[in-house]
């Protein structure tokens, strides 16, 4: 299936919700979602990140983006940072979502059983503007998941839009 990036950013944020993570938490999630999709990332890492809303990425990563920007303007422009096993597939596409052009993002895997790290390299060229992400080919598995997440957030914001007066 063929899906704008807006418009799967918004199922993803939308399942993000309905699978119970807080509403900033689900925003960041389907832009990185599209985002990852739009690198061609593992579809079924988006749908692993939704699993638990206790121990997810979608709650850690955000913090590891904040110690990148962090780590840049104490260390300088080369960061590199652990990530745990589970991150790693997302990790990347947070990263293009800080305000900050980044080069040379990698995940390198574990060495001498040390945890795998995301290195990068903060420049001073603006940022890409991620909202230019092309169409984004879509497994219908994932569309299914994200649809069945997505509407267990309706009945709660139905009911909350009901009882605003």
């Amino acid at each position: 299936m063929t899906w704008s990036s807006e418009d799967f950013a918004g199922l993803a944020e939308r399942a993000a919700k309905g699978a119970g993570f807080p509403e900033e938490s689900a925003r960041t999630f389907g832009r990185a979602a599209a985002v990852h999709l739009a690198r061609g990332g593992r579809p079924d890492a988006i749908a692993e990140a939704l699993r638990d809303p206790a121990d997810s990425p979608i709650l850690r990563l955000p913090l590891l983006m904040r110690d990148v920007m962090r780590a840049a303007k104490i260390a300088g422009p080369s960061v590199a940072l652990s990530v745990l096993p589970a991150d790693r597939a997302l990790a990347p596409d947070y990263a293009e979502l800080l305000p900050v052009a980044l080069r040379d993002v990698t995940v390198m895997d574990a060495s001498a059983g040390g945890p795998a790290r995301l290195s990068a390299i903060v420049t001073e060229e603006p940022p890409t503007d991620s909202a230019a992400l092309p169409a984004l080919e879509v497994p219908e598995s994932l569309v299914e998941t994200l649809d069945r997440l997505a509407n267990r957030a309706l009945p709660a914001a139905e009911a909350a839009r009901d009882a605003a007066p």
